[in-house]
């Protein structure tokens, strides 16, 4: 790496984000090289790009490369503007015992907030959800215990007001895109972010299992009590590995009352296998109350309360997060003041 320094033969090095090019979990570096002529003085400096940052856990297929390309391209060119994408660096100072060549050392790292009036808007956006949040907070109403006829998840498949689904399988169709529902995304709440991957040449495509709106999707591995009702956003997307599909049957069972009973602790618990390395959910073994229509309706808008409440939560606690790093960084770097 020196000796291609000091010769002249390594130009650029550009950091690319992971997906662009095979072994795709991981962001490779792309080293611009020339031969260096016989009587050619080697160029003073070395150009640096860091397109990772531009598309955050963007993903294989969803990386935009018009505007990576116009990144590099301005940044070759010498139009370039922002250092935390590209920088120009005087060789002298590579040339070090390690002759690290990555990016992302020589860039300046962009703050987690940026400037003090996006700072400011993030703590204008905070303060709108925790207003939303305490709105949302529910009251605790005490209620006499009163024993309930119970039935299981299995005994309702059994009878057809469920339909059981497992996820993993399928591949997607030739030149097509298939977001994946993952295991992380429910636990998160987050937005499906795999994607299926693509069939062998000639082999036909194995049929995944698509979420539809109304579902409830259950973890079955590390002994949490999650459990999702699928919302239009998300229908149409293929169920990941390691996860459960509930599809009720309207006229019987509310998904809000289904998914609400399937989170409860006691019922997690006896429903679970407990091993030495890992807690595995049996799902047909969770258990529900034998409720009538208008009853089960009543407990799905309470559960759906407390999954709003839980989402507002959720986005409070990453506003909150940026805003305090932000500040951090400001502080540090100069650009805000201490009020």
């Amino acid at each position: 790496r020196a000796d291609l320094l000091r010769r002249g033969a390594l130009r650029a090095v550009v950091a690319l984000p992971a997906g662009a090019a095979p072994p795709y979990g991981i962001p490779l570096h792309l080293w611009v090289l020339v031969r260096p002529g016989a009587d050619e003085r080697p160029p003073a400096e070395t150009l640096f790009v860091d397109t990772a940052g531009l598309v955050p856990d963007a993903g294989r297929d969803k990386l935009p490369w018009p505007a990576l390309k116009n990144a590099v391209l301005d940044a070759w060119t010498g139009r370039g503007g922002d250092e935390s994408v590209a920088r120009t660096v005087p060789v002298i100072e590579l040339l070090d015992d390690e002759v690290d060549l990555a990016p992302a050392r020589y860039l300046a790292a962009p703050a987690a907030g940026g400037t003090a009036p996006e700072l400011a808007a993030v703590r204008d956006r905070l303060d709108e959800t925790l207003r939303r949040t305490r709105g949302l907070a529910p009251t605790p109403v005490p209620a006499r215990p009163a024993p309930r006829p119970l039935t299981t998840v299995g005994e309702l498949a059994r009878t057809g007001a469920l339909q059981l689904r497992t996820g993993g399988s399928g591949t997607a169709p030739a030149g097509g895109r298939v977001p994946v529902l993952t295991e992380h995304d429910v636990l998160s709440g987050a937005a499906p972010s795999g994607t299926l991957p693509a069939g062998g040449p000639g082999e036909e495509p194995e049929e995944p299992v698509l979420v539809a709106e109304g579902d409830v999707v259950v973890p079955v591995l590390g002994g949490g009590s999650v459990a999702r009702v699928v919302d239009a956003a998300t229908a149409g997307a293929a169920l990941g590995r390691n996860l459960q599909l509930l599809r009720p049957e309207p006229a019987a069972l509310d998904p809000w009352f289904l998914a609400g009973f399937l989170r409860g602790t006691a019922n997690n618990r006896q429903a679970s296998s407990f091993a030495s390395t890992a807690t595995r959910l049996d799902v047909r073994r969770l258990q529900l109350p034998r409720l009538p229509p208008a009853d089960q309706r009543r407990h799905g808008a309470h559960f759906r309360s407390l999954a709003e409440f839980e989402e507002a939560l959720r986005l409070a606690a990453r506003l909150g997060e940026q805003l305090v790093q932000g500040l951090y960084d400001g502080l540090a770097d100069g650009s805000v003041e201490p009020a």
